[in-house]
């Protein structure tokens, strides 16, 4: 996970992830999740954490929009908690997984997969859309856009205004 690596540092912070957990003492933990759900309810869990997913934080919904997308493709699934999320963003959308999935009535010229890094999802997503008659342009996932880590940076800031905007894990 290179992007993970790569976007932690441009932040100053650390990392860690659910599966290799180990709880350091007197470290900030935030789950960085792009909706709730199950997965991110865990994670929170283990945490110790009440910073909400992506789609909470202030102004996602605006960093998302100034991508300029016609089209936003998140995971999806069937969890209520999730589509909620997605949806309370105002933005057009369509999932990888349920519905609106992504078709042909969904194509556009530019293209946002809301995901944080390149790797399965991503490139699930690349293979619909591609599959679909998609010929549009696919941004890049959002630890490698240029300006998703000031917005992370002062969003997270904003969400810990005890920490100073200096967490020391992710």
């Amino acid at each position: 996970m290179e992007s993970v690596k790569a976007f932690a540092e441009k932040l100053g912070v650390g990392y860690a992830f659910v599966r290799n957990f180990a709880r350091t003492p007197g470290a900030l933990y935030v789950p960085v999740f792009i909706a709730g759900g199950g997965d991110y309810r865990a994670a929170a869990a283990l945490a110790g954490s009440s910073i909400p997913p992506l789609a909470r934080w202030p102004e996602f919904d605006d960093y998302l929009r100034s991508l300029g997308a016609g089209m936003y493709i998140f995971h999806g699934g069937e969890d209520e908690e999730y589509i909620s999320d997605v949806e309370s963003l105002g933005l057009p959308y369509v999932f990888l997984e349920g519905e609106p999935s992504i078709g042909p009535p969904y194509c556009r010229d530019v293209a946002a997969p809301v995901v944080l890094t390149r790797g399965i999802i991503y490139d699930r997503i690349e293979y619909a859309w591609r599959g679909a008659g998609c010929r549009g342009e696919l941004l890049p996932p959002l630890f490698e856009q240029e300006g998703f880590a000031a917005y992370f940076s002062r969003a997270l800031g904003r969400l810990l205004p005890g920490a100073g905007g200096d967490a020391q894990q992710l």
